[in-house]
């Protein structure tokens, strides 16, 4: 099967640097310019210059184009500079790409992963990427989930550690959205497991890249509760939380109100901003672009080399049966997990939740409601707010034990310790009420798959 892979060039200034890169990999080869473009009825558009470079004395089909021009989409101006491999799945040429690859990222230069079809290009960052038109979709065998369903993923991740270490840390929100699109990654890797045997590997080195992340996500989660604190203080309103009524629907949700505390926390907010300056600057010195981006590449290469094995069962078939069992045992999980004073079980119930909805998300060919993913979604909330209230407790004892130059920490500390246990207990007294309205959509839900 003909597999494509891109790099494009972040900071790549001109054609020839992109020319002068391949030039230097390929031993003997042809070359072939030429112009193209394409215009939209939505008015984006591209045009660009592509010199196609065709190896000699290659083992296995390979070709080699450098993409040099633009992107119009909504009216923005795209860069487009790219180095397109395309080659020969299975064979000999995909080691070339492999070695090729590796040595591209070596350099100075940083690149990432894109979709190489310039067409499909504009679809994603226009937010109407659609995977049954592409063009290795093909309904009648499994494998397509791993040449449609996993490479966007690696795409837009790519691009996320590009803005976020690129920019010396970005804006905090950065950091959310990478965990969150890494976890969904895992858990589609985690659902097309049996046709890629390889994910266990990919899984490892996806939890390590998100293991770095974890320490300033957590000190944003605090510094966003202290933020809460200070204009609950400042414009005397209640603080609240969304909670389920007695009687609702999944989604009708009001509001239960919390009395805020009486002033904020400027002392643990400063601290608390300070060390996570200190965890920011750890996370960015560690990771670098140019090793993610080959692992990314890597795990692309070895996903084309498995859809090329033969499989006898239907891509929609295959869903139904692996988020089935998924789904039997998420309803046995109250049995399995009864303690609800047990904050580990209560982690363990969240991280299965979680995965099912985020492969749920991922998979338009088995529909899900809306209701289901909003109960899923709001179940999983709870089980975060209850989480948080656990670790936070004994994280922010031990800050007061590391600081007795501060005898204000303590009491700031206890003010917000109160403030999130009040979340937890309302959280706590509408697991079973919420656990009952999702039990019964997920049933409805399996019975309409047979």
């Amino acid at each position: 099967m003909k597999a494509k892979l891109c790099l494009h060039g972040v900071d790549v200034k001109h054609q020839a640097q992109l020319l002068g890169l391949v030039k230097k990999e390929l031993r003997a080869f042809s070359v072939v310019y030429k112009v193209k473009e394409r215009y939209f009825d939505s008015n984006d558009m591209y045009k660009c210059r592509v010199a196609r470079f065709t190896p000699k004395q290659e083992e296995g089909w390979l070709r080699v184009c450098c993409v040099w021009g633009v992107l119009l989409v909504s009216d923005k101006p795209v860069n487009v500079a790219d180095i397109v491999f395309e080659y020969e799945s299975g064979t000999e040429a995909e080691n070339r790409v492999a070695t090729m690859v590796t040595s591209i990222l070596q350099g100075k230069l940083h690149f990432v992963l894109d979709e190489p079809d310039l067409s499909r290009r504009i679809a994603l960052v226009r937010g109407s990427y659609f995977l049954d038109k592409l063009h290795h979709y093909d309904e009648s065998t499994a494998m397509t989930a791993l040449r449609c369903h996993l490479p966007w993923h690696l795409y837009v991740i790519n691009k996320l550690w590009e803005q976020l270490l690129l920019s010396g840390g970005g804006q905090r929100q950065l950091w959310r959205q990478l965990r969150v699109k890494l976890r969904r990654l895992r858990s589609v890797l985690s659902l097309v497991k049996p046709l890629f045997p390889e994910s266990a590997r990919w899984q490892r080195s996806l939890k390590e890249l998100a293991a770095a992340l974890s320490a300033v996500r957590e000190y944003d989660v605090l510094l966003q509760t202290c933020a809460r604190l200070r204009v609950s203080q400042q414009s005397g309103v209640r603080a609240t939380l969304p909670v389920q009524q007695q009687g609702a629907g999944p989604c009708e949700l009001v509001q239960s109100t919390l009395l805020a505390p009486p002033e904020a926390v400027p002392n643990l907010q400063h601290l608390l901003a300070g060390l996570r300056q200190q965890a920011q600057a750890r996370a960015l010195e560690q990771l670098k672009l140019r090793d993610i981006t080959l692992e990314l590449a890597q795990m692309y290469i070895a996903l084309y080399s498995f859809a090329n094995r033969p499989c006898n069962i239907g891509l929609r078939d295959f869903f139904v049966e692996r988020l089935g069992k998924w789904a039997g045992k998420l309803q046995v999980l109250p049995q399995v997990h009864p303690d609800l004073q047990d904050m580990e079980q209560l982690h363990q119930v969240r991280i299965k939740l979680k995965r099912f909805r985020y492969g749920l998300q991922s998979v338009p060919e088995v529909g899900a409601s809306p209701q289901l993913l909003r109960s899923l979604k709001y179940l999983q909330d709870l089980l975060g707010v209850v989480h948080d209230d656990y670790v936070n407790e004994q994280y922010l004892a031990q800050l007061v034990a590391a600081h007795p130059e501060l005898p204000e920490l303590r009491y700031e500390v206890a003010m917000l310790r109160g403030y999130e246990q009040a979340r937890a207990d309302v959280a706590m007294e509408q697991l079973t009420n919420q656990w009952q309205d999702f039990a019964r959509l997920l049933s409805e839900w399996m019975e309409g798959l047979e």
